[in-house]
């Protein structure tokens, strides 16, 4: 069974992949380090969903640009569990995701470049 931390990053995810915009946001790699790539603090969304992607820093490899993301817990959120985990360190990052930055892409590349992220 999967942990109520998992449930909160799966449905983090289908919140990103339901929206163009949150996916062009991500995969273009913008923002600035330290604030909320997904979703928007406040709102219902937040709360429910309990988990939050962070904007890193942009890292280099192979002579490619890389966005880091940060998956951590929010301390607002709904689920008992992941209010008591984030409590204990709302900083902790459980996971990170390097996206290749790109300004544009094919349907198909985005479409993989999620299922990697």
């Amino acid at each position: 069974m999967p942990s109520k931390t998992q449930k909160s990053l799966e449905a983090l995810m289908a919140y990103i992949k339901q929206s163009k915009s949150r996916r062009t946001t991500i995969l273009r790699g913008q923002g600035e380090p330290g604030h909320r790539a997904a979703p928007a603090r406040g709102g219902n969304h937040d709360a429910r969903i309990g988990s939050r992607i962070d904007i890193g820093e942009i890292v280099k490899k192979t002579g490619k640009e890389y966005r880091r993301y940060k998956f951590q817990l929010n301390s607002n959120a709904e689920d008992s569990t992941l209010k008591r985990k984030a409590a204990q360190d709302s900083h902790k990052v459980y996971s990170t995701a390097d996206v290749e930055i790109k300004e544009s892409r094919t349907q198909e590349e985005e479409e993989q470049a999620m299922r990697d992220f």
